[in-house]
């Protein structure tokens, strides 16, 4: 019988019609290489500004909400004050340690709500049933002030600080995002603790009864950004958390927000009672790539 097989020139065909595939395929994947090299810290940028510009505006969205006034006082004028200590005189003051507010500031300082708020809706003896957003009482969580008509309850001229609160009772954070119009926390006990010397004192004098009305507020934190230079030589956008209730004390300290360019990245305006935040953010990657955005921020 005649064998099949074959043929040289079959052969060779195939080589060629595999060789030129083979190139083609080579010819993509450095393509592919070379264009994921240039996007690639294009990218690394973007999702480096996202992740900063989302921790501003969280921030930044709760700068003065929140915070009390001196004696119960506000003094609310047409620009930003400088604070000059907590609680200030306007709840949306600002420091500046680096710089100024009119030409550019570089390490800001200023109070805001970073946690928890509620609404009493009813209260008795023995029950409150309360519309909780992010009301806790866990570790460094459960210090709170009570508002009744925009001013702090049992805080005036004698006591240099408002009074801070805690619950005596125990449950996990309560949020309000799937809010659906009725209380979502409801407490048997609708009794709250005052905080003494880093201690909750749930004696008779130092407790308060919630009230239908009363707004239950975390208290503030003093918050900085500012601009650190890291051991490799890298400049990042450091935040900075300070309680402002020295018996929940969750202080957080040198926290990265985003890696920027360098030491004047970063700066800070005052226009009337907002500010312009002019941040430059960089890749962590090797090869640099930089993305200057304009914000701003006011309440």
């Amino acid at each position: 019988m005649r064998k099949k097989g074959f043929t040289l020139v079959e052969i060779l065909v195939a080589i060629v019609l595999a060789s030129i595939i083979l190139i083609a395929v080579v010819g993509l994947y450095i393509a592919s290489d070379r264009s994921f090299k240039k996007t690639k810290p294009v990218s690394d940028v973007l999702e480096e500004m996202r992740s900063g510009i989302a921790t501003l505006d969280f921030v930044f969205s709760r700068w003065g909400a929140g915070v009390p006034c001196y004696n119960n006082t506000c003094s609310i004028g047409s620009t930003i004050p400088a604070c000059s200590g907590y609680p200030p005189t306007d709840p949306m003051c600002m420091i500046c340690n680096d710089g100024d507010l009119a030409n550019g500031c570089s390490d800001i300082e200023f109070y805001a709500n970073l946690y928890g708020l509620g609404f009493v809706v009813n209260a008795t003896g023995s029950f409150a049933n309360i519309i909780s957003c992010r009301l806790s009482t866990t570790d460094n969580q459960n210090c709170y002030y009570i508002w009744q008509g925009g001013k702090v309850v049992n805080y005036n001229s004698t006591a240099t600080l408002p009074p801070a609160y805690g619950f005596n009772v125990n449950f996990d954070s309560i949020d309000c995002i799937n809010f659906s119009g009725s209380p979502n926390l409801t407490i048997d006990n609708p009794i709250m603790c005052q905080w003494i010397n880093g201690t909750l004192d749930c004696d008779n004098n130092n407790t308060y009864s919630l009230q239908a009305g009363d707004v239950i507020i975390r208290v503030p934190h003093k918050v900085r950004f500012y601009v650190a230079q890291d051991t490799d030589g890298s400049y990042w956008l450091m935040m900075d958390k300070t309680d402002m209730e020295s018996g929940c004390n969750s202080n957080e300290n040198a926290l990265k927000v985003a890696r920027i360019k360098d030491a004047n990245s970063f700066k800070v305006y005052a226009i009337g009672r907002s500010v312009k935040v002019v941040i430059t953010f960089a890749t962590q990657g090797p090869k640099e790539q930089t993305f200057t955005v304009e914000r701003y921020f006011g309440r």
